[in-house]
């Protein structure tokens, strides 16, 4: 199947079809089709079966389908980006707002310093320290977002009201294990049962979407000075490797909290797979 996947990128390859319908064009209008016709297949056959193959050929397709991939990709979590940002309530899109916009501040400060100094020692936020700073910013607004979207969820589900759903179906549980056996009653005691592990679950998730609110808020508040003390970095003579280090350290004390935002899943809609980071800072920095 991959190899098909080359040969097919092969004949669609415009060189491939200016000389293919050339030389059935040649073919046809030399007077001898019959001759000609083969010929150009058996050339066609020749070359793709040669550049479909060949290991450069196929490592040039491999880098330009990984390419479109990550393109996609970066389309895409921009307009994620775009739609989570613009559900927050006001307070919390100023709150990130704000937080962005001191980065770029610090940015364009450092840009000034070196322009006055005349010199480019490494002062300024380069592109991986912003790609760095953008992962972080990146868990910052997903900590925003999922708090709102715990907010949201406990206005529209209570304890309370889950407990007394759980309490229900098990006395209807417990009434239809009582009737006398048949068809009917074991298919009513079987969609009971599903019903019942149901509220199992929502009574779980609510306790763990609980458990968690403290934790989102608190690390909104931790990882909203790490990124402002990061950026601040940025306009030091702190070498690049540094700067890596210290945002390092931030991620490895973050891993539970993007477990915890794993876990909420079932309110955030975010996932394992959610790895793709959106450009926040970085075009908009050093364009400048």
């Amino acid at each position: 199947m991959k190899l098909f996947r080359y040969i097919k990128k092969a004949f669609a390859n415009h060189w491939n079809l200016l000389g293919l319908f050339g030389g059935i064009g040649f073919a046809v209008l030399s007077g001898q089709p019959e001759v000609g016709l083969p010929l150009v297949a058996a050339a066609e056959v020749a070359w793709l079966g040669f550049v479909g193959t060949h290991p450069k050929f196929q490592r040039f397709v491999d880098m330009q389908d990984h390419s479109l991939a990550m393109a996609r990709d970066a389309e895409a979590s921009e307009i994620r980006m775009r739609r989570m940002l613009a559900t927050l309530p006001r307070g919390a899109q100023m709150r990130f707002q704000e937080l962005m916009s001191q980065c770029m501040e610090l940015g364009q400060i450092t840009r000034q310093f070196q322009s006055a100094q005349g010199s480019n020692n490494g002062l300024s936020l380069g592109n991986v320290q912003l790609d760095q700073l953008d992962k972080l910013m990146w868990l910052f607004l997903k900590l925003l977002y999922t708090e709102h979207s715990l907010n949201r969820f406990f206005e529209t589900t209570t304890i309370e009201q889950i407990k007394r759903d759980l309490k229900d179906v098990s006395s209807r549980l417990d009434r239809e294990r009582e009737r006398p056996q048949d068809e009917q009653r074991n298919r009513i005691i079987a969609t009971l049962e599903d019903s019942l592990a149901t509220c199992h679950q929502r009574l779980k998730n609510f306790e763990q979407a609980r458990d968690s609110f403290e934790l989102v808020k608190a690390e909104q508040q931790r990882l909203e000075s790490r990124i402002r003390s990061l950026a601040e970095m940025g306009i030091s003579r702190t070498d690049p490797a540094t700067f890596s280090t210290q945002v390092d350290n931030v991620a490895g004390s973050i891993v539970q909290t993007e477990q915890t935002l794993q876990d909420l899943e079932f309110i955030t809609g975010f996932s394992e797979t959610d790895e793709s980071v959106p450009e926040i800072l970085s075009r908009r920095t050093i364009t400048n």
